[in-house]
């Protein structure tokens, strides 16, 4: 199931009758070591892929948190939670800039090229991009300093914990199928809150669903088909369509401020001055 899922090669092993700490600490462990791979790359060059693959690393991390959070202990999880939480957010301002840059003013100037609107909102989002992006480096810079060493000091003690009550609590296998109906049950809740198109429970549908796509793809060796297969594939799928209508909401408030003007409508595609 993992290489149909496309699971990171270095993602531990896991058993059915592991604990659910101590396969926390072996995820966690491998998660960290991915954030550490992204974050080089995107201090030495300015390649928007180095950056979607760092935010990949972390949902992935977070999703673990999520999924493992039952089994740890309230003060790690909380710090892990609110730790990777001010990472992603740092990462977000860069990430929307790049995809708005890509996805709406690329190809509105591949067919007006010479269009002067067009290349002013270009260079203005250029512009407050590479604002965001000096932010972003400054806050991920001091990473390695704090919170980095917390986080393995947790994980250190947490493997000590599973190793003590190696005999003690619930199985791997059937809490990570407690977990994937858990987030089954959130995701159709705000499902329904989505329905009428507000955008911010279609974000939090978003969210929900690449988060449970993650614990699945983490959980993978110790779930059943019906989870690794054939939901896996329904969420992939759903969370295509969903992005870009999300994309499509984030579009239109950049646009909106880069021409300056007042928020614009969810419901009508942004404006593309020139573009015919």
């Amino acid at each position: 199931m993992q290489t149909a899922m496309n699971a990171d090669a270095r993602s531990p092993m896991l058993r059915r009758k592991t604990r659910p700490a101590a396969a926390f600490a072996a995820l966690a462990q491998a998660s960290l070591a991915r954030i550490d791979a992204c974050l080089d790359p995107l201090q030495r060059r300015d390649d928007p892929e180095d950056l979607h693959q760092l935010r990949i690393a972390l949902r992935q991390a977070r999703a673990v948190v999520w999924a493992m959070g039952p089994a740890l202990p309230r003060q790690e999880r909380d710090r892990w939670k609110r730790d990777l939480r001010m990472l992603a957010r740092a990462t977000s301002e860069v990430r929307d800039w790049d995809v708005f840059l890509a996805e709406t003013i690329g190809p509105a100037r591949e067919l007006e090229p010479h269009d002067p609107i067009l290349a002013a909102i270009a260079d203005t989002a250029g512009q407050r991009r590479d604002a965001a992006r000096e932010a972003m480096l400054a806050a991920l810079a001091t990473y390695r300093d704090w919170p980095l060493p917390a986080l393995h000091r947790d994980l250190a003690h947490l493997a000590h914990l599973a190793a003590r009550a190696r005999n003690d609590g619930p199985r791997l296998a059937p809490f990570s199928r407690q977990r994937v109906r858990r987030g089954r049950k959130q995701l159709r809740a705000l499902a329904k809150r989505a329905r009428g198109g507000d955008a911010d429970a279609m974000h939090a549908q978003r969210i929900a669903g690449k988060r449970l796509r993650y614990v699945i793809e983490a959980l993978a060796p110790v779930l059943p088909a019906r989870y690794t297969r054939r939901l896996h594939r329904k969420l992939v799928k759903r969370q295509a369509s969903l992005g870009q209508r999300v994309d499509g909401i984030v579009a239109r408030r950049l646009m909106a401020e880069c021409l300056d003007l007042q928020a614009m409508p969810d419901d009508v595609p942004p404006p593309l001055p020139g573009a015919s």
